[in-house]
């Protein structure tokens, strides 16, 4: 009886590793596809106090490249933004580019980030 619970073991050990071999070959053979790494952001801006407060909002709906971003609201002096940047890229710095570009936005007195969130993509 212990024999063949060995010769029982022995063949499914192998049958796995045949298994293995084929499931490895195959993902190797097949390039795999990546996904979009999408992260998602939520900033203030907070308006200085002699500028504009209209025009500066209306400045923050500028062309990102990578980045898509939705001017939330507003309340007072501060413009809340939610950006949504692709940065599925090796060296992608999308986010950074596109927060150092609004916050040099004329009339922008402090830029401050708060929320990070990857994208359930």
């Amino acid at each position: 009886m212990k024999r063949f619970d060995w010769v029982a073991a022995w063949r499914s050990t192998r049958t796995g590793a045949y298994v293995l071999a084929i499931a490895a070959a195959g993902s190797a053979a097949f390039p795999q596809q990546t996904l979009a790494a999408v992260v998602e952001n939520y900033v203030i801006f907070e308006i200085a106090a002699s500028a504009d407060s209209k025009a500066v909002a209306d400045n923050l709906r500028m062309s990102l490249g990578n980045c898509l971003q939705l001017v939330v609201g507003q309340h007072g002096r501060d413009v809340f933004v939610h950006i949504a940047c692709d940065e599925s890229g090796q060296d992608s710095k999308y986010f950074e580019k596109a927060f150092s570009d609004l916050s040099h936005v004329p009339g922008i007195a402090r830029a401050t980030i708060v929320a990070v969130k990857p994208s359930a993509n």
